[in-house]
């Protein structure tokens, strides 16, 4: 009698996990195909937060490059553009960040995103364009 009593037990507890991990599964599906759903309202948020933090680093690390029309060294872009992504991500927060990291697969290619947003935005710089045309002109006129 003990026995079947806890062979019972066994098949319930079974039981109970397999529903468990059957919802979960589905939850963890529906939570992606939710955010896939809303990748409009997910990339506007982290948009916004990436030209405030170019700006940031804009100012700090670009702009006097920017000015004098010259192009930044490798070692000074790569160090903008880690800061960029660091402070994408102290501005996003932990809690936006693991958002993020879901609806990208991971850190690696969420990082690899906003480098990319980065790279495409310091490439399309105005003034340096402005400034590098201005030198240019003012050359010709002498």
């Amino acid at each position: 009698m003990n026995l079947q009593i806890f062979s019972f037990f066994i098949l319930i507890i079974c039981i109970v996990i397999s529903l468990i991990v059957i919802f979960t599964k589905n939850n963890n599906k529906k939570r992606i195909t939710d955010k896939v759903k809303s990748f409009d309202l997910y990339i506007f948020v982290l948009e916004y937060h990436m030209k405030k933090a170019y700006e940031i680093v804009y100012k700090d690390k670009i702009f006097i490059y920017s000015l004098e029309g010259l192009k930044i060294n490798d070692q000074e872009f790569n160090s903008a553009s880690k800061e960029f992504v660091l402070l994408v991500f102290k501005m996003i927060g932990p809690k936006l960040k693991e958002e993020f990291e879901e609806l990208y697969g991971d850190e690696e290619t969420l990082i690899f995103n906003i480098i990319e947003y980065f790279n495409n935005t310091f490439e399309n710089d105005q003034i340096r364009e402005q400034a590098k045309e201005n030198i240019l002109n003012n050359k010709d006129i002498k």
